[in-house]
């Protein structure tokens, strides 16, 4: 007999940011554990791939643009008829010192990190099911900012405040966010300035805030689904904040 605190099986999900690291793997992990996934992210070349292998279906989706996220989000329901679950992990993560880091990125920053992740749930709302979850990447540093990361930790506080509104308008949506740790396997650092990154590493060491050992990714991707199992199996209760930080080591 399945434990129906862990079973996913036959859970409809959309999962936004699923063409690498946390989002890919969560992808992966669904599948093998019996749910029906639609993948959206703005890769649609690595992402029609994997959803090939998962019996999925692929949805180009860049999360800055409202529109795009309006048609995804309207594919998606109408071909699963409902939504059981959404997560979201997408995030941009520009590299800069706060000096440098020019009004462009930093409104590029909230439109992903932020008013994306909260224009997907707003139009995903007539497709949700009387039991969905809602399952919201954010950052383990919010609140403890790290050098040379100010947009993305300035966008992530801001997400977990509108998250919070959601949970006050919608109190019969399990809205779980999700602030994750340093995790392997990921692609935050793509496309950085390597030099940058040196010195960033540097000031990250120096203030402690390098673990030894950071989080596996599939069990990043485990946790986080096994959220919706619980949420969906015990509906009358939400775990509405979850951080998943590296277990220290001895």
């Amino acid at each position: 007999m399945s434990d129906r605190h862990a079973n996913i099986a036959g859970t409809r999900i959309l999962i936004v940011g699923a063409s690498s690291g946390i989002g890919h793997a969560l992808a992966l992990a669904a599948h093998s554990r019996g749910a029906r996934v639609a993948l959206a992210a703005r890769r649609i070349d690595r992402l029609g791939q994997l959803a090939a292998e998962l019996d999925g279906s692929a949805h180009e989706l860049d999360v800055s643009d409202p529109h795009a996220i309006e048609d995804v989000v309207h594919q998606v329901g109408a071909a699963f008829g409902q939504l059981d679950a959404i997560v979201f992990t997408s995030a941009a993560v520009p590299f800069a010192l706060i000096e440098d880091t020019d009004y462009t990125t930093w409104l590029h920053a909230y439109s992903v990190n932020a008013v994306g992740a909260s224009h997907v749930l707003r139009t995903a709302l007539p497709y949700l099911t009387e039991n969905s979850v809602a399952v919201i990447a954010s950052s383990h540093d919010v609140g403890h900012p790290r050098v040379g990361v100010a947009a993305y930790h300035a966008s992530k506080a801001a997400l977990d405040e509108i998250l919070r509104s959601w949970r006050a308008e919608h109190p019969e949506l399990a809205v779980i966010r999700v602030s994750v740790g340093p995790t392997e396997g990921t692609e935050i650092l793509r496309g950085a300035d390597r030099d940058l990154l040196a010195d960033l590493y540097r000031a990250w060491a120096h203030q402690g805030q390098i673990p030894a050992k950071m989080s596996a990714v599939d069990d990043v991707a485990n946790a986080m689904l096994s959220l919706v199992a619980v949420a969906r199996a015990n509906p009358s209760v939400v775990t509405d904040i979850v951080h998943l930080a590296p277990r220290a080591s001895r």
